[in-house]
C-alpha cells in the first residue's frame, strides 16, 4: 500500500516546486493600459538616435578622457546634458536594454525562457515611433522588432561576436558603416528618404565591442580603452552624417551604456562598477548645462518620449528627468502629466484586477493613499496649469509618481502573503502525514484507499473553501495550493484516528496533573526543560543548516556541535576514539572559513595530501596484515604524489600522466572488488580506492580536507557501533544470505515510532552531506570553477567531459559517507527507508524555510542561487535515498560474483 503514497509524495513535490513560478515569478507587466501621446503636435525633436555601448562603465570612459574627445567637448562646453545612468540588477545585456527602452526593470518570469528572451511582449520607444532602423548584435535587436514591421533590424552573425578574436572593435565599425549606407541609398532611393525625413523616427546603434573586449582581454586592457576611441569617432562620424543629410538641427542624441564590468570582465551583480554607466545627451530638446546629472536607466524612456512628443512605454516605470529637457514651460508640464497619466493607468489597472479577484471585505487597497485621492489628482494639477504655475505643475506630478510606483509593487505581491501560507501548510501537512504513516503501530488494520478520502467535518472546509476561491475567481492553481493542505491532514488524521489524537492528549495531561498534584515539581521541570531543549536544538540546527547554503562559514558551527555526538549517544567511554572524533570536528571546522576551492592553488598540499595516506595506510596493513589490498592502495597512493609532482614540475602535462590519471577512475570502482570478508575492511578500501582520483582533482586543500572528512566518517561508524570491541569492529563480516534474505521480507515493514538514535543519525547524515560539499565549495563556486583542476586528465577544453569530471569529484565526499551508513545499517535492511523518510522531514523543513527567502529582484545568480537552494533542499531526500541504496547494493560486490554473474549471462543461465 506504500505505492499510493509513492505518487501523492510525487505529486506534491511536483505541486511544491511549480508553486514558485506562481507566487515569486510572474510577470510585473500590465495589460490593458492606455497609451497618452506628450504632443499631437511635434515634438522637441524630429529624429532620434540612441547609442548604446554595451559594457561601457562609466569609471573608464571619465578616466580616458583623451579616448573621446568629441564625447568629452559636449561635456566640458556644456553643449548637452550629461552624467551617469544607473542600471539595475541584473546588470545584463537583455534587461539593460529592456530598461533602457521600455523602462522596466527584469522581468523575474523571464526565468522560466532561461534569462534569453522576455517572456511576455513589452511595449517600447520603438514600438511608439512611426519608424525604427536598428543595427547590432542578433541577440539584442530581434527582441525589440518582433512583430513589428515598422522597426528594421539590420545584424551581423553570432559568429562575429567571438570574443577571442583580435580585436572587437570592428563589430562598431560594421554598425556605422551600414548606417552609413543606409543614408547613401537614400540618395538614389526617393521612397526611403522620404521616410527618413518623417517626423518621430529612432535611429538604434548598438555597440558591441567594448563589451567583446571587456569579456575577453578584461576593461582595462589597451583593446577596451582604445574601443572607446572607434565609439567616439563613429559618433562624431553619425553626427555629421545627420547634420549633411537633414540640416535641420532637429536631431536628438542619447549615448549611454546597458551596464558596466567589473575589473575580472564579468557583469551581473550589483557593484558599481556593474551598475554605473555613462550618459551624454545633446541636440534638439535637450538642456545644455555643465552641471553632472545622476538617473536610473529606466528613466531614459520617459526621457526619449519626451524628445519625440510620443507616449511613454507603456509598462514603463521611469520618471521623467525635467531638467534634461529645454522645452516650453507648458510642453514639460504635458510631458510631465502624461508620464503620470501612463504611470496611474497602470495602478487603475492592476487594483482593478485584484479587487476583482477578493472578496469586499478581504480587499486591503493600498494604505499610503486611497484611490479616491489619486483620481482627483489629474483634474487638480489641470487647475495649477491653468493658472500658468506649469512648473509647479510638473513637479507635483512627477513627485507622485515614486509612490505609484511603489502602490504598483505592493499589488504584484498582492497574495504572495496568502499564497505562502497556503504553501507553508502544504508542507507542514505532508511532513505530518509521512510522520503518521511510518509511527503508525502495524498491529492496526492496514491501509486501503479508504483512507484518501476526507471525512465530514474536511469535506465540509474543503467546500466552504472552494466558495471563497471561486467568489474571488482566483486561477485553477489557487484551489490547488489551498486544497492540498486541506486534503493531507484529512489522509493525516484518517491514519492516526481521532482516539489516537484524544489518547495522546489525555495521556500528557494526566502525566502532567499527576506530577504537579504530587508535588513532584522537579520532574515536571525536568520534562518540560527536555522538551524545551529538543525543540530548541532542532531549530539551532535546522536554521545552521539552512544559513549554511549561503554563508558556509557556518559549517564551522556544526562540526564544533558535532563534538557533543558522544555524549548524546553515550559513547563518550571509547574515550581514545572520542579524543579523535573531537580532533577531526575541530580540524574539519577550519575549511569553511577558508576561501572556496579554485581562488588559490596549492600545489604543495596537493602532494603532501597524498603522500600522508600513502603512510597512514601503510601504518594501517602493517597492524593488519591480512589486509593486502590497503597495502597496494599505499603505494596507489604514493604513486600519486609522484604524477602531481611530475605535473607541476613540467610546463605541459606528459600523457602518461594523463593517462595514470584517467585509470584511477576505474580502479577506484574495480580495486575494492577484491575479496575481502570483513565489513571495515572493505570500508577502508572504498575510501582509499576513491580518495585517488579525487587527489588528481584537486587543486587545492580539499584532499587535505577529504582524509580528515574520511576519518572522521571511520569514527562515526566505530562510535555507532560502540556495543563492541575494538577487536570485534574490526572483525565484523558481511550478514550471511540468509539473513538478508529474512530483512529483505522485512523491510516493507517499516513502521514504528522513531527512536532517538535514528533521528541522531537523520541529523548527522544531513550535516556529512552539506559538509561534504560546502567545506570546500558552494553552489556559485560551480558556476564559475576553476578548470586547471583537471589539467592532469585533459589538455584540451572540452565542455562535456570536464563537467562529468567535475560532478564525480563533487559525488567522492557523498559516496564516502553512504559506504559509512551502509556499513551501520548492513545489518538492518529497514533502516534505509526509515533514514531516508527522516532526512525528508528534515530537508522538507529546510525547504519550506528557503520558500520565503526566494528572491525575485538582484542579479541572476542571486535569484538562481535562492531557486538551487530550494530545489535541493526538495529533492535531497530522493538523492539520499538513491545514495544509500546505491551504495547498499555496490558496497558487497566482489569480483569473483561479477565473473560468476557475467559467464551465467554469457551462457544464458541463472544463477
Amino acid at each position: 500500500m506504500l505505492a499510493p503514497f509513492v505518487s501523492l509524495g510525487v505529486f506534491v513535490h511536483l505541486v511544491l516546486i511549480y508553486s514558485i513560478f506562481d507566487v515569486y515569478y510572474t510577470s510585473p507587466l500590465v495589460k490593458g493600459t492606455t497609451p497618452h501621446p506628450i504632443s499631437q503636435e511635434v515634438g522637441l525633436a524630429d529624429r532620434l538616435v540612441l547609442f548604446s555601448a554595451d559594457g561601457l562603465r562609466s569609471r573608464t570612459f571619465f578616466e580616458h578622457p583623451e579616448k573621446a574627445p568629441f564625447l568629452q567637448d559636449i561635456i566640458r562646453n556644456g553643449k548637452g546634458s550629461w552624467g551617469v545612468s544607473l542600471s539595475h540588477v541584473p546588470t545584463e545585456s537583455r534587461p539593460g536594454h529592456v530598461a533602457m527602452a521600455a523602462g522596466f526593470y527584469e522581468d523575474v518570469s523571464a526565468i522560466a525562457y532561461g534569462w534569453k528572451h522576455n517572456p511576455v511582449p513589452f511595449d517600447s520607444i520603438f514600438n511608439r515611433s512611426v519608424e525604427t532602423w536598428s543595427w547590432g548584435s542578433p541577440d539584442i535587436l530581434p527582441m525589440f522588432a518582433e512583430n513589428n514591421p515598422h522597426i528594421h533590424t539590420f545584424t551581423y552573425s553570432s559568429e562575429e561576436e567571438d570574443f577571442a578574436r583580435k580585436d572587437a572593435s570592428s563589430l562598431d565599425v560594421w554598425v556605422f558603416d551600414h548606417l552609413q549606407k543606409l543614408f547613401e541609398s537614400a540618395r538614389t532611393d526617393e521612397s526611403l528618404a522620404k521616410r527618413l525625413r518623417a517626423k518621430k523616427i529612432v535611429f538604434f546603434l548598438h555597440l558591441l565591442g567594448l563589451d567583446s573586449n571587456g569579456h575577453g582581454y578584461k576593461p582595462h586592457s589597451q583593446n577596451y580603452i582604445d574601443n572607446i576611441r572607434i565609439v567616439d569617432e563613429g559618433i562624431q562620424r553619425v553626427v555629421k552624417l545627420f547634420n549633411d543629410f537633414y540640416g535641420d538641427k532637429r536631431t536628438a542624441f542619447l549615448f549611454t551604456a546597458d551596464h558596466g564590468m567589473t575589473d575580472w570582465g564579468s557583469h551581473g551583480s550589483g557593484t558599481d562598477d556593474e551598475i554605473v554607466t555613462p550618459l551624454v545627451a545633446w541636440g534638439s530638446g535637450v538642456a545644455e548645462s555643465a552641471v553632472k546629472r545622476t538617473v536610473n536607466q529606466v528613466d531614459l524612456g520617459p526621457l526619449m518620449a519626451a524628445l519625440l512628443g510620443c507616449a511613454i512605454p507603456l509598462n514603463s516605470v521611469g520618471i521623467l528627468p525635467l531638467d534634461m529637457l529645454s522645452g516650453s514651460e507648458r510642453y514639460r508640464f504635458q510631458a510631465a502629466r502624461a508620464n503620470l497619466r501612463q504611470m496611474a493607468d497602470q495602478y487603475y489597472v492592476k487594483r482593478e484586477e485584484r479587487q476583482k479577484h477578493s472578496l469586499p471585505f478581504l480587499f486591503k487597497d493600498y494604505p499610503e493613499f486611497s484611490f479616491s485621492v489619486l483620481s482627483k489628482l489629474d483634474s487638480g494639477l489641470m487647475d495649477i496649469a491653468k493658472r500658468g504655475q506649469f512648473n509647479n505643475a510638473a513637479s507635483i506630478a512627477i513627485s507622485w509618481i515614486p509612490r505609484i510606483r511603489d502602490a504598483l509593487l505592493y499589488f504584484h505581491r498582492y497574495q504572495r502573503r496568502s499564497l505562502g501560507f497556503a504553501i507553508a501548510s502544504t508542507f507542514i501537512a505532508w511532513i505530518s502525514l509521512i510522520y503518521s504513516l511510518v509511527v503508525r503501530s502495524s498491529s492496526l488494520p492496514p491501509l486501503d484507499h479508504s483512507f484518501f478520502r476526507p471525512n465530514k467535518a474536511f469535506c465540509i472546509v474543503m467546500l466552504v473553501a472552494s466558495l471563497f476561491l471561486l467568489l474571488q475567481r482566483l486561477p485553477f492553481t489557487n484551489f490547488i495550493y489551498v486544497m492540498m493542505p486541506i486534503w493531507l491532514f484529512s489522509i493525516t488524521h484518517n491514519i492516526r484516528g481521532t482516539s489516537i489524537y484524544l489518547r495522546d492528549a489525555l495521556s500528557n495531561y494526566q502525566q502532567g496533573v499527576e506530577l504537579y498534584q504530587g508535588g513532584n515539581f522537579s520532574s515536571l521541570t525536568t520534562n518540560i526543560s527536555a522538551w524545551f531543549l529538543r525543540l530548541s536544538l532542532s531549530v539551532i540546527v535546522t536554521s545552521t543548516f539552512v544559513i549554511s547554503f549561503t554563508n558556509r562559514a557556518f559549517l564551522s558551527l556544526i562540526t564544533l556541535l558535532m563534538i557533543a555526538y558522544p555524549k548524546l549517544t553515550k559513547t563518550e567511554h571509547l574515550k581514545r576514539w572520542t579524543q579523535v572524533w573531537n580532533a577531526c570536528c575541530i580540524a574539519l571546522s577550519l575549511f569553511p572559513q577558508l576561501d572556496t576551492v579554485g581562488n588559490s592553488p596549492s600545489p604543495f598540499l596537493c602532494f603532501c595530501a597524498p603522500l600522508l595516506t600513502s603512510a597512514g595506510l601503510f601504518v594501517i596493513s602493517q597492524k593488519m596484515e591480512q589486509w593486502k589490498t590497503v597495502r597496494i592502495l599505499s603505494g596507489f597512493h604514493a604513486a600519486c604524489a609522484a604524477l602531481i609532482a611530475l605535473a607541476n614540475l613540467t610546463e605541459s602535462v606528459p600523457w602518461t600522466v594523463s593517462f595514470c590519471a584517467w585509470a584511477s577512475l576505474p580502479m577506484a570502482f574495480v580495486l575494492p572488488t577484491t575479496p575481502s570478508s570483513g565489513i571495515i575492511e572493505r570500508l577502508t578500501v572504498w575510501g582509499a580506492a576513491f580518495s585517488v582520483p579525487y587527489s588528481l582533482l584537486s587543486l587545492a586543500y580539499e584532499s587535505v580536507f577529504l582524509i580528515l572528512y574520511a576519518g572522521l566518517l571511520g569514527v562515526f561508524v566505530r562510535l555507532e557501533m560502540s556495543h563492541l570491541s575494538d577487536l570485534d569492529f574490526l572483525r565484523i563480516s558481511f550478514t550471511s544470505d540468509s539473513s538478508r534474505k529474512r530483512s529483505d521480507s522485512r523491510m516493507d515493514d517499516i513502521h514504528g515510532s522513531f527512536s532517538l538514535r535514528e533521528w541522531y543519525r537523520a541529523v548527522m547524515l544531513v550535516a556529512f552531506i552539506l559538509l561534504g560539499f560546502f567545506g570546500t565549495g558552494n553552489i556559485a563556486s560551480l558556476n564559475s570553477f576553476n578548470p586547471s583542476f583537471l589539467r592532469l586528465f585533459l589538455t584540451v577544453f572540452s565542455p562535456f567531459t570536464m563537467a562529468a569530471l567535475l560532478i564525480v569529484k563533487i559525488a567522492i565526499p557523498f559516496a564516502l559517507v553512504a559506504f559509512a551508513y551502509t556499513t551501520i545499517l548492513h545489518q538492518d535492511r529497514r533502516g534505509v527507508p526509515r533514514l531516508s523518510i527522516l532526512v525528508l522531514i528534515i530537508t522538507n523543513t529546510m525547504a519550506m524555510i528557503f520558500f520565503f527567502f526566494l528572491k525575485d529582484d538582484g542579479s541572476w545568480l542571486d535569484i538562481g542561487m535562492s531557486i538551487s537552494n530550494y530545489l535541493i533542499s526538495l529533492f535531497a531526500s530522493l538523492f539520499i535515498f538513491l545514495l544509500l541504496h546505491g551504495a547498499n547494493l555496490l558496497f558487497p560486490v566482489k569480483f569473483v560474483d561479477l565473473s560468476v554473474w557475467f559467464r551465467s549471462q554469457k551462457d544464458g543461465t541463472a544463477v
